[in-house]
């Protein structure tokens, strides 16, 4: 432009004339630039594209979320979520929606069922199937996939699903409360519709305030979507193909959510500038340029839309996802809810009826995390233990802490409350196949998955030959669980013994351990509990019982009358049979199966003789009257003396409860069908022919097994800082097997899994309790330990020096500690384990006594040797000693167990691989009786094969108890074998050992009484 002072006059961009000054065009000018400017910005503006929600990424972080949430809940409850999928027909789109669901369910760790029935079945199994469902409490969420073939009514059968059990949200229940402002919060949420709201809020789209138009009003999207905007705050309207100007109603929407089922149906044009677009639909418009020969589209018209919307929502890949990961996140809250309220389920009508479902909150016993190698991290709710210094009375400490309420202990050991029976607050017994079949569902579903079930390490506490009082090994191995437990976050159960009452009340004391590591509460513990050896009681006695009214019956009695009292007539003349009677029947040969013979008079007067009578010889029954107190008057008694039994007088006696062969039975077997079998094998005498009785020929084996039946579960109890134990059986080491039972330790392993840790402990030293828990044990319950910790204390180890003349109490202990290293020795040598020795500190201990136990363990092989401190500062007194257990157990080049003698050796060969190896003996003598038996019992096809029990000392290696140290060159003397045809061992019986103890000068009973002041125990200790 030539800028003069004449007018001149040009034309603006709209053409219109304008006649300016010089100064009014240079005016123009930048108006017309500013003008063009904007226009080329609203250009660039209207071609930048809308930003995409991407919905893979949001699932795939809420998947991450809810299998964390599963991992927590699995830890908390010991179960997994469990997710059930009904698929009917064959339908190729329903199968890979399944598929899909399946694979993120195992992603998420969930437990599964799949039930898949033909397209032709009828409406009526299907219903039967999700009433299983319903009553199934493995499953959480039920999810039947549709459609449905045409047959079936849909809304009946979803109808039935039990509204806890309602994966999708679409109960009348839980919508109704989701359209509830401020009423009761819905079990689950329509998983589409929350998916569509999800995607919103982790995008950091506001939604309170803003205009949302919903495009479809399905019951499974659009109305859900609704309730679920406005329950956000939003002003929502929703629309539909019916509805008038709906181009104007979006345009006036600052959130569109589009589920109306037709491709590219909402046009550009139709949206608000900037707003929001979710597209919910997926549809397949043809497209010849793609292999299939379609392609997907949404309900908006995307390539356009993307030009006008700030956010948008790809098809595929936005809100698709999104469903099948809101869908594990229902399954999640359902399984949590179902563990926060028990109730009967109820279907969906049943629940409109009632209308109850305001959840209960509950307290959880303790929090978890994960670490990246995918084990859990355990932190119990426990508060911190107080201590005191110097330490009080066990029974002080114990009564001044309140244990948690068992449930809570139950959900960190992973049971379930319904797996449980409650024995008050404080303990429970635990119904260990109720457990075990679900943990075997649960197996199947990881298995099918390409999962093997991982059990925990099985870790054996033992100790060096002690003193009288002991020396601290159960307290060691509750010490052990607190510090694994609520110092570290392992996740651990310990299985310990429950204790005999003989002790209790002589001169041992109580075996709940001791200080600041204990059993809770320990006067339950050690008085009662549940009631198990007072089970035992019973069941021994009554065999007792039944052998003399046998034997006074027969003699009494002809044939005839005999056969007519053991099988009586009923009101119709049959004399039947009962079950033990047939199976006896069977074992004489006489009949071929139990079904061959029902009614007794079919038999003839030979084959009734030979069912009635026994023929007992008094002088073989070795069965023995129990009693769990220590009495030594009952070692040798005479019965029969009153003027009724007719002159039938024999000797015989007590022995304390733990040495029953019933207490052995009932901690080797696996089962209940494995106990009864075990029980009617007991043999108690013979015949006049020479031929073994059992129970099962008594008659008895069902009514032990009825007495035992609740015995056979353990008992939960907690330590102080709230670790699971469980307590269970209590055969003594010195004359039985010296273990817990078979079924806690299992239990345990399985419950505790591939991270975890089971701590169980083998009475007295490695020599008695240890070795019979690898030998026996191990082997019948397939328990391979994966290490051993041994206990040693300077006080025991200055007791094994024999010649304490002018020695000082270091060269004292310096010598005793022969003692320790033999232990160590054996542990690593005969058995192929690790050990890691606990040093356990008493207060006069020296810190160079405990320096000099320490460094001569590790001379002899100790993986580790820790001094520890638990008595007096409970689980944070044992953390070096926890840690240096895991290492051990889990270090890559661990040795691997071996048991010390093949089952295939001689009797006599596996008792002088013990005497020999372990006792260090020089040889091993027989008596004569021993001998006449060892010879019988060789020639015995199956006893042969039995592991052998050596019932001897505790206080020596020897079977003299004042041989202290690690002597050698002695002899065993063996005075009598006692096959044991239901515990499946022979008890060898060395030097002078008593089955029956007897009370000291001045028992432990003296201290122990009721305070009426506080009505608590006291005295225990």
């Amino acid at each position: 432009l030539v800028l003069t002072q004449e007018k001149k006059t040009i034309m603006s961009n709209r053409s219109v004339a304008v006649t300016l000054s010089a100064a009014g065009i240079v005016t123009a000018v930048v108006v017309w630039w500013r003008t063009q400017k904007k226009n080329e910005e609203k250009q660039e503006e209207e071609k930048k594209e809308a930003k995409l929600i991407d919905g893979k990424a949001v699932a795939a972080a809420v998947r991450i979320e809810v299998a964390e949430e599963s991992r927590r809940f699995e830890v908390s409850y010991g179960l997994r979520p469990g997710l059930a999928v009904i698929l009917v027909g064959d339908r190729r789109d329903s199968q890979s929606y399944v598929r899909t669901k399946k694979k993120a369910a195992k992603e998420a760790g969930f437990f599964g069922i799949d039930i898949l029935l033909d397209n032709s079945v009828s409406e009526s199994k299907v219903l039967e199937e999700i009433r299983k469902l319903n009553a199934d409490s493995r499953v959480h969420a039920i999810l039947v996939q549709l459609p449905l073939p045409q047959h079936m009514d849909e809304a009946k059968i979803l109808r039935e699903i039990a509204v806890e059990k309602d994966a999708d949200g679409f109960s009348a229940v839980n919508v109704g409360n989701m359209w509830m402002r401020g009423g009761i919060i819905p079990r689950a949420l329509p998983c589409t519709a929350a998916g569509c709201v999800e995607l919103l809020i982790r995008s950091n789209i506001q939604i309170k305030g803003k205009r949302c138009v919903v495009i479809g009003r399905s019951n499974i999207v659009g109305m859900p979507a609704a309730a679920l905007m406005m329950a956000k705050d939003a002003t929502v309207t929703v629309a539909h193909s019916k509805t008038n100007n709906l181009p104007q109603l979006v345009q006036e929407a600052d959130i569109v959510v589009a589920a109306i089922g037709k491709p590219n149906y909402v046009k550009a044009e139709w949206l608000k500038s900037n707003c929001v677009v979710i597209d919910v639909g997926i549809n397949a418009v043809d497209d010849a340029t793609t292999k299939k020969g379609y392609r997907l589209v949404g309900d908006v018209d995307f390539q356009a839309a993307k030009y006008v919307a700030s956010h948008i929502t790809p098809v595929p890949g936005g809100v698709g996802p999104m469903t099948v990961a809101m869908l594990m996140r229902n399954c999640v809250e359902l399984a949590k809810l179902s563990m926060e309220k028990t109730k009967p389920t109820l279907t969906m009508d049943e629940e409109i009826q009632t209308m109850d479902a305001t959840p209960i909150s509950i307290e959880k016993p303790m929090l978890t995390s994960t670490t990246s190698a995918g084990e859990v991290v355990v932190q119990y709710r426990r508060d911190k233990l107080v201590i005191s210094n110097p330490v009080p009375s066990d029974i002080e400490i114990s009564q001044a802490c309140t244990p948690l309420d068992i449930s809570l202990v139950a959900r960190s050991a992973g049971l379930r409350t319904n797996e449980l029976i409650f024995y008050g607050k404080d303990k429970a017994k635990v119904n260990f196949a109720a457990v075990h079949e679900r943990l075997d569902h649960e197996h199947e579903f990881s298995k099918a998955g390409g999962e093997d079930e991982e059990k925990g390490h099985l870790v054996v506490v033992c100790g060096i030959n002690p003193t009288p009082l002991g020396e601290g090994k159960s307290t060691t191995l509750v010490g052990l669980s607190q510090s694994l437990g609520a110092c570290l976050g392992k996740r651990v159960i310990t299985t310990i013994r429950q204790p005999s009452q003989g002790p209790i009340f002589g001169i041992k004391g109580g075996a709940a351990g001791g200080g600041y590591s204990q059993v809770i509460p320990m006067d339950s513990f050690n008085l009662h509990l549940t009631g198990d050896i007072h089970a035992v009681v019973a069941a021994n006695n009554l065999v007792a019982a039944a052998i003399d009214a046998r034997c006074f019956h027969e003699k009494t009695q002809k044939d005839q009358a005999l056969f007519r009292r053991l099988c009586p007539e009923d009101k119709n003349g049959k004399r039947l049979l009962t079950m033990s009677q047939r199976e006896r029947l069977v074992r004489l040969g006489l009949i071929e199966t139990t079904e061959s013979i029902m009614d007794a008079s079919e038999l003839s007067d030979e084959n009734m003789r030979k069912l009635c009578r026994l023929d007992i010889d008094p002088t073989t029954i070795t069965w023995k009257r129990v009693i769990d107190t220590c009495d030594r008057h009952l070692r040798r008694i005479e019965i029969g003396r009153g003027p009724a039994e007719k002159g039938d007088i024999r000797e015989t006696g007590f022995e304390i409860a733990v040495a029953s062969e019933v207490m052995a039975v009932l901690s080797l077997a696996n089962s209940y069908s494995d106990l009864r079998q075990r029980l009617g094998n007991m043999v108690v005498c013979s015949n006049t022919n020479g031929q073994a009785i059992t129970c099962d020929d008594l008659g008895v084996t069902g009514a032990l097994t009825v007495l035992l039946k609740d015995a056979l579960c353990p008992t939960l109890m907690q330590t102080l800082e709230g670790t699971p134990v469980l307590v269970h059986c209590g055969p003594f080491a010195n004359i039985a097997h010296g273990n817990s039972s078979i079924v806690a330790d299992q239990l345990a392993l399985r419950l505790v899994g591939k991270y975890g840790f089971t701590l169980t402990e083998a009475g007295f030293g490695l020599d008695i309790g240890g070795e019979k828990n690898f030998d026996i044990k191990a082997r019948i319950g397939n328990l391979p330990p994966s290490s051993i910790v041994l206990v040693a204390t300077v006080r025991a180890l200055k007791t094994h020096c024999e010649n304490t003349e002018h020695l000082t109490e270091y060269q004292r202990l310096s010598l005793g500690c022969a003692n320790v290293q033999h232990h160590v020795r054996c542990a690593t040598e005969k058995f192929g384990l690790r050990v890691v020795v606990a040093v356990n500190r008493f207060v006069n201990d020296t810190a160079q006594e405990l320096e000099l136990v320490r460094q001569k363990c590790l001379e002899a092989g100790a993986y580790a040797a820790i001094i520890t401190d638990h008595f007096s500062k409970g689980g944070v007194g044992a953390v070096d000693l926890a840690n240096a257990v895991v290492d051990a157990c889990r270090s890559p080049s661990k040795p691997t167990f071996r048991h010390l003698y093949p089952l295939t050796d001689s009797i006599q060969a596996k008792i002088y691989a013990i005497c020999n190896g372990l006792y260090r003996a020089a040889t091993v003598e027989f008596s004569q009786i021993a001998q006449a038996k060892l010879t019988l019992l060789e020639n015995h096809s199956l006893v042969s094969k039995f592991p052998v029990c050596i019932a001897k000392t505790q206080y020596s290696l020897s079977t003299d108890p004042k041989l202290k140290g690690a002597p050698e060159g002695h002899t065993v003397v063996v005075r009598d074998l006692i096959p044991k045809f239901g515990a499946g061992f022979i008890v060898v019986l060395a030097g002078d050992i008593m089955l029956i103890p007897g009370l000291p000068t001045r028992p432990g009973f003296y201290d122990v009484d009721f305070d009426l002041s506080t009505n608590r125990v006291v005295g225990l200790f």
